[in-house]
């Protein structure tokens, strides 16, 4: 894993929908980590939540203004998560700690196509805008850019950040086509704006994207990946989370006279007792047992483990195979132990 890096905040500006951009300047002399920043990837910072745990959260890098120089943007919530705590506390000329860059998507995976949808959900809307700003400087140098159709689902309307950017993108490009989709708020139909949220039919009236871009919740991920398959099952798909799977509530707790949950830890021995609710990954890292991690959305396969005995529910992922999972590979962040003895296979960690 990278060292600590220190980025200083340079610019805090504030965005619709309670988001903050900032733009953060890298320090010196770090070369391989300044070459792999890059817009649409993400990085990871290093900082406090609300009550003061320190944690390692991930964010999309929006815009590369200078090779030293990116903005990230980044919503509160207010469920005194990190995000709450950057965006209270980061202030022109304060440091943040950067752990490194991570992600696949990029303008590099996109441009050699002709035809490309992109799906975003509230906030995701940070992996398009990155995308589409560094298309638009191709298209500006005369280069050549695919068509482009975003469809965008959010609360309402005045929740969009960066709006007028992408209204204007549509209305003086050839090669842009904005649709939003808007759950919260009635609203009278139009060229951009519709009721409601992005469904299969939706996805059935693109002209037959080659590739399809993905980013929202993981819950809005998985349902708008299930759509892609059926309406464009030759697509290419680009699938980025920014949130762990959602706890199914009472379905994961165990059926009363179950055995107590025991974790069989074969890399360190270990003998761990947690108690349901929380995914392998959280038990783990609980129990200080070295597992990696990065997106913990079922996304970048580092959490990856095989599990054995035991009951447990695994949660949709976006990288395992059908033939990953029955030869008993999991990932951790997406694996929800119930009760037993579940014997868990690491492997290595470095």
């Amino acid at each position: 894993m990278t060292a600590m890096i220190q980025a200083r905040c340079e610019t805090v500006r504030p965005e619709a929908g309670n988001v903050k951009v900032f733009t953060l300047r890298v320090q010196s002399g770090h070369f391989d980590f300044l070459n792999a920043l890059q817009a649409g990837k993400h990085v990871a910072l290093s900082y406090p939540d609300t009550g003061g745990t320190l944690q390692q959260r991930m964010y999309s890098i929006t815009r590369m203004a200078d090779p030293d120089l990116i903005e990230i943007a980044v919503k509160g919530s207010g469920r005194n998560s990190v995000s709450d705590h950057l965006h209270a506390t980061l202030r022109e000329g304060m440091n943040v700690p950067l752990q490194y860059v991570a992600g696949d998507i990029s303008v590099d995976s996109i441009v050699g196509y002709e035809r490309i949808a992109m799906i975003a959900g509230g906030i995701g809307i940070t992996l398009p805008i990155a995308l589409l700003r560094e298309l638009a400087a191709r298209s500006t140098d005369g280069l050549p850019v695919p068509n482009v159709h975003l469809l965008l689902s959010i609360a309402r309307i005045a929740d969009i950040p960066f709006l007028h950017e992408l209204l204007q993108l549509d209305l003086t490009s050839s090669w842009f086509t904005l649709t939003v989709f808007v759950t919260q708020e009635k609203i009278r139909d139009s060229a951009h704006f519709k009721v409601g949220r992005p469904s299969f039919e939706n996805l059935e009236l693109l002209q037959d994207p080659q590739a399809v871009v993905i980013c929202g919740s993981h819950g809005f991920a998985q349902a708008l990946r299930e759509y892609t398959i059926q309406a464009h099952p030759i697509s290419h798909m680009l699938i980025e989370a920014f949130s762990p799977p959602v706890k199914s509530g009472i379905e994961i707790l165990p059926d009363a006279g179950s055995a107590p949950l025991q974790l069989h830890v074969r890399s360190t021995g270990q003998t761990i007792s947690p108690e349901p609710g929380s995914s392998l990954l959280e038990m783990l890292e609980a129990a200080d047992v070295p597992i990696r991690s990065q997106c913990r959305s079922g996304i970048c396969g580092a959490c990856r483990v095989q599990i054995s005995d035991g009951e447990y529910r695994a949660e949709p992922d976006f990288c395992l195979s059908d033939q990953d999972k029955a030869q008993g590979h999991a990932l951790a962040c997406c694996t929800f132990p119930l009760s037993g003895a579940i014997n868990v296979d690491i492997g290595t960690t470095s």
